[in-house]
């Protein structure tokens, strides 16, 4: 059989858009793959067709065959699984995929020899390869670790991004620790910790990246780029970054890690840059596409249709081909957060960092639409569509905040539409026929979310967890807020009561709810029906079941669990008793559950 064209997975991911632009251009059949339909790389004109598969998290075989299914259908040359759990489970079944395509990456060992960051550090050190000074931590004691740290803040990285427990992949996470007790809280409240992890000193400066495509750990193509922004500020997401010319000794270390272990298709190799001493400390390395990478398309390093052609012919051997430098691409609404981001900094009273350019030059980098070296990167002429969708459902999300913010101004003026709509669904057995048809059998990640997450939803993280660990059950608790502002305390009279109830939240800091922590997610709790509605709203792809923590109140269920911000101790204190009678509630129905 003649095999033509690729199928990609996780259709809403930027990196799947730009490998399906890359070789839709080329004439090459292009099929996309997501868990809800109209992803936004289904939506490109070069998409051929797309599909749906079930979550990778809750039904990774269905997952599996599904794909099977696909490449059975269309037999496609090669398949492109483009995320960490996509690499895991296609990794797991190899052998199963290379009997009907090819695929064009690591072997499951390769994969996880480099995306064991513990280990990798290890090896870095060994190998002359800089590192952040680093404490190891092989089972979540870190009495001997607060010894010997001397400065603050920390990073937390895990040992993996992701881990198996009970036969399901779940996530894992890289966290801040800025003091003593906020290292013990992170040790405490993360099930992943108690697994072998590292603390690292925390690095100031700029991220670079050294990008290839490498066969038996040879580079056959090579590109470099410069983090200019990120999302937030303070690092994450690139947002705005420049092609450079492959620096060393970067390059060098980059080729060395890739060489170690025989490495076989893309890869990028991060770093951060000292900004005193130039040192580039390695950061961790991605076994798969990467989400910027659209700039290296746009300066000429194709590695989408590179890794295409490397299908039937080896290219080893032959000289790196080069590229433009002084090329941008910008992820423009990533990039408009953070601008958002720096000036909540600016009104929290909060420092700017020395490290990058001053406010008005960056929002004026932002509306800069002629500057020639920079490329939206969502939003070419040749293709807007993707990005003009992207552009709606970011507003539309943003409309849902603003909405929120005058939410109970909007419930008393109607008279409480939504919660009346709640309650005459409680009546009417809505919950409970809820609960039997979306209830998770398998929940094992729980999300509790409040507007704030500083006064309602970090009490009943504390307690689901608390209440969860007593009763033996093996579940990973976590809390955000629908309109949080990222690192902020718990609000003080939350703190003041709280331990009334045996409950400490002085290490609580807030988290801001985004795409990835939803999906992750089994269950979701919320505490008023204008949180359902906005959910609904901000995150209208997500198959994660939302619930009114409310409704699992034994005896006299409530629709909605009022928000005690700026009011009287005694006001917190009826809130806390009624999410410990609704908590109580869940966890009766999550043990049922998970007994079976």
């Amino acid at each position: 059989m003649n095999r033509r064209g690729v199928v990609v997975t996780d259709g809403n991911e930027r990196a799947t858009l730009a490998v399906v632009r890359s070789l839709g251009k080329q004439g090459i059949p292009v099929f996309v793959g997501a868990e809800t339909p109209g992803s936004l790389a289904a939506l490109s004109r070069y998409c051929t067709a797309s599909f749906t598969y079930p979550s990778p998290w809750r039904d990774p075989q269905g997952y599996v065959d599904r794909l099977l299914e696909v490449i059975g259908e269309h037999a496609p040359a090669a398949l492109f699984p483009m995320t960490d759990i996509a690499m895991e489970l296609v990794g797991e079944q190899r052998a199963a995929f290379e009997r009907v395509t090819a695929l064009p990456g690591p072997t499951l060992d390769q994969y996880h020899a480099l995306s064991d960051k513990v280990a990798l550090a290890r090896w870095a050190e060994r190998s002359g390869v800089p590192v952040p000074a680093t404490i190891y931590v092989e089972d979540g004691v870190i009495d001997a670790a607060l010894a010997a740290i001397d400065r603050w803040p920390v990073v937390v990285k895990p040992g993996r991004s992701l881990l198996k427990t009970d036969g399901r992949w779940r996530k894992t996470g890289v966290l801040i620790a800025r003091d003593a007790d906020d290292l013990r809280k992170i040790y405490h409240d993360h099930w992943f910790l108690k697994q072998p992890s590292m603390i690292q000193a925390y690095v100031t400066g700029h991220g670079e990246g050294v990008f290839g495509i490498f066969e038996d750990g040879v580079p056959t193509e090579l590109f470099a780029h410069r983090r200019l922004r990120e999302r937030p500020p303070s690092g994450g997401v690139s947002v705005y970054r420049e092609a450079i010319a492959l620096p060393e000794p970067m390059t060098r270390y980059a080729l060395r890690i890739m060489e170690s272990v025989g490495w076989n298709g893309v890869a990028m190799i991060e770093f951060k840059v000292d900004p005193v001493s130039g040192t580039p400390y390695l950061m961790e390395v991605n076994g798969r596409f990467w989400g910027s990478l659209q700039l290296a398309i746009d300066a000429g390093v194709d590695f989408p249709m590179a890794l295409y052609r490397g299908i039937e012919t080896s290219v080893r051997g032959r000289d790196v081909p080069t590229y433009r430098t002084g090329v941008r691409s910008q992820w423009w609404l990533g990039d408009l957060d953070h601008v958002v981001s720096r000036i909540k900094d600016l009104r929290r009273g909060a420092a700017p960092s020395a490290a990058q350019p001053s406010l008005l030059k960056t929002i004026g980098s932002l509306v800069n639409v002629f500057d020639r070296n920079t490329r939206n990167e969502m939003l070419p002429l040749s293709d807007p569509r993707p990005g003009l969708v992207e552009l709606g459902r970011y507003a539309k999300q943003k409309v849902g905040a603003v909405r929120d913010k005058g939410g109970r101004v909007l419930t008393r003026a109607t008279g409480g539409l939504s919660r009346r709509v709640a309650e005459r669904r409680l009546r009417s057995g809505g919950h409970d026929r809820d609960v039997a048809r979306r209830f998770p059998a398998r929940a094992q990640d729980i999300l509790v979310l409040c507007r704030g997450n500083i006064c309602r939803s970090p009490f009943a993280e504390e307690w689901i967890r608390r209440g969860a660990r007593a009763r033996g059950l093996d579940v990973a608790v976590s809390s955000a807020g629908l309109d949080a502002i990222e690192g902020r305390h718990a609000f003080p009279m939350a703190e003041t009561v709280a331990p009334r109830f045996g409950i400490d939240l002085a290490a609580h800091r807030a988290r801001h709810t985004n795409p990835a922590m939803v999906d992750a997610a089994d269950l979701i709790l919320v505490m008023e029906p204008e949180h359902v509605r906005q959910m609904a709203a901000l995150y209208p792809s997500t198959a994660t079941p939302v619930f009114l923590l409310g409704h699992f109140t034994p005896g006299q269920p409530v629709s909605e669990i009022a928000d005690p911000y700026g009011q009287s101790a005694e006001r917190f204190s009826h809130c806390f008793d009624e999410l410990v009678a609704a908590c109580d509630g869940f966890l009766d129905e999550l043990e049922k559950r998970l007994r079976g």
